[in-house]
């Protein structure tokens, strides 16, 4: 894993092999997001459990990792993993992956709606998944104490700490990181995560993951301790929630050149981002800048060209803003996706309007799936692979 996935760039950080790591050997690069081996010396893919006794968990639960060569696993077996089946080919096929519905979804609470990304949606369906008592904790992305812009991965446990933290971010942030605290911490069974595309499909990776090659010349204590740390991470997520997601940007090279260097904007004066084909930034004083999102785009992270991904194709719902003002367009895929949804809406916490009315969100969903896959059709024909 180390040398084909990280030292080759394809990396995304999603950090699941840092989670499911039985022996706390792969440790998490903030700075970087990339993982690493704690060791004290050795080659860089050194593992000294895996040499001992045999381990390889982490190659298993990563999701750029296939079966062959600098391969990923494909989208269609993640679909499998995921929700026991593949996406529908043909022209009536499933284009976004295993979909049940399209619809677009906005709060009922107009204090909440300004507050939030675009519309309040993914809040509202984890309020009420916290009310109805299918979880008891979030995985998500919030500001850290340093700065408001910088964003770090946290575990929520209330709806109070959920709305103080209903925004988005556009510097990568590993939300699956905080499984591990969630249920080796606090002990928790029931977890929501919210992550972008990359991070629900490392979660996808190991929600179906076949434990078949951890054989028992390995001895009983380390075959139960590598199947219960491949599996119970995953276990424990009852509503996987994905955001739509082109790339994230280098927090340095954002931040201090682009948005001070660039936008002339100072960093402490944001209270919201957003991207709607520009930067979006909100201001303390009530000023909106626009600004170029191609000037941008020089700080996007490297390893968000071998993402084919732009819909979170392997959560249970989907969100994302994609051309919307005001409102989140939601892709439904699985059972209890839609019964999020159904019980927001029950319950009046959001409003719910067809896909048909919004037919420039469409186009738009349309034309970033399609430009995201091309991306990483050619970046991985660059390395001589496929992503498929």
């Amino acid at each position: 894993m180390m040398n084909e996935v990280v030292a080759l760039g394809s990396c995304c950080g999603c950090s699941m092999c840092v989670v499911t790591c039985p022996y706390g050997v792969i440790k998490y690069d903030h700075k970087s997001m990339f993982p690493y081996i704690a060791k004290p010396k050795g080659d860089f893919d050194f593992c000294p459990i895996s040499e001992q006794i045999g381990c390889d968990v982490c190659a298993n639960a990563c999701e750029r990792l296939g079966a062959e060569h600098m391969k990923p696993i494909s989208p269609e077996e993640l679909d499998v993993r995921a929700f026991g089946r593949s996406r529908k080919g043909g022209e009536d096929g499933e284009y976004y992956g295993v979909t049940r519905f399209i619809c677009a979804a906005r709060s009922t609470d107009c204090d909440l709606v300004p507050k939030a990304q675009d519309g309040g949606a993914v809040t509202e369906l984890l309020r009420t998944a916290f009310e109805d008592g299918v979880i008891e904790g979030a995985c998500v992305a919030g500001p850290s104490e340093e700065m408001w812009l910088k964003p770090e991965p946290k575990v929520v446990t209330s709806v109070d700490e959920l709305v103080a933290n209903a925004k988005s971010w556009y510097t990568y942030c590993a939300t699956p990181l905080m499984l591990k605290e969630a249920v080796d911490k606090h002990k928790l069974s029931k977890l929501a995560l919210v992550g972008v595309s990359c991070e629900v499909s490392g979660y996808a990776a190991n929600a179906g993951a076949s434990t078949d090659f951890i054989t028992e010349d390995r001895g009983k204590k380390n075959v139960d301790k590598q199947r219960k740390h491949l599996t119970q991470y995953a276990d424990a997520v009852k509503l996987a929630i994905g955001l739509l997601c082109t790339e994230t940007f280098v927090f340095d090279g954002f931040l201090d050149e682009y948005l001070t260097g660039v936008a002339g904007i100072d960093p402490a004066e944001v209270v919201k981002l957003n991207v709607k084909g520009k930067i979006v930034t909100d201001l303390k004083d009530g000023r909106r800048i626009e600004t170029p999102l191609k000037e941008a785009r020089v700080y996007q992270r490297e390893q968000c060209n071998y993402c084919g991904d732009f819909s979170a194709e392997h959560a249970d719902i989907s969100a994302g803003g994609v051309g919307a003002d005001g409102w989140t367009i939601l892709l439904v895929r699985s059972e209890r996706g839609e019964t999020a949804l159904k019980r927001a809406v029950e319950k009046g916490y959001l409003e719910v309007r067809a896909s048909s009315e919004f037919p420039v969100s469409m186009k738009v969903l349309r034309r970033l799936a399609d430009e995201q896959r091309e991306r990483a059709d050619y970046q991985y024909a660059s390395i001589g692979s496929s992503r498929m």
